[in-house]
């Protein structure tokens, strides 16, 4: 089985997620395709209407047909970023899609994180893996 992950990116690449997609991608057992794409044509500004109107249609895009979405607590850490991770956690709510946290790399925690998910894991590939497969054999019944 493959899974269809979104990992959260409010629409810029940030470390977390490139360590998060680099660690996915190196794990044999667990085939995966990469629903989360931070780029956006830079023409196109998220601060008028026509720019913000097309991210959001990209990320309804991209959340929609997932097996789950994945919301990085280092990324939810910067407020900038809350605008657009708050539309993402709608949006997986909205297309009934089970939501996982991940706690930052150090170990960090965000309380005011947990409320939002489904489940909330530490940056453990074992963990992660673990959970996400149960999360989604869940689903599958």
């Amino acid at each position: 089985m493959t899974y269809d992950i979104f990992v959260s990116h409010a629409w810029r690449y940030h470390d977390s997620w490139s360590q998060m997609v680099d660690l996915l991608d190196e794990q044999n057992d667990f085939p995966w395709r990469n629903f989360s794409m931070p780029w956006h044509d830079p023409a196109m500004s998220p601060h008028t209407e026509n720019g913000s109107v097309h991210i959001h249609n990209c990320l309804e895009n991209q959340i929609k047909p997932v097996d789950v979405v994945i919301i990085l607590a280092d990324v939810y850490a910067v407020k900038s970023n809350r605008k657009w991770l708050e539309f993402e956690l709608n949006l997986a709510r909205k297309y009934n899609k089970p939501v996982v946290g991940i706690l930052p790399f150090d170990g960090r925690e965000f309380h005011d994180f947990d409320d939002l998910l489904d489940k909330v894991v530490s940056w453990d590939i074992e963990i992660i893996q673990y959970e996400l497969k149960a999360i989604l054999q869940e689903i599958s019944g």
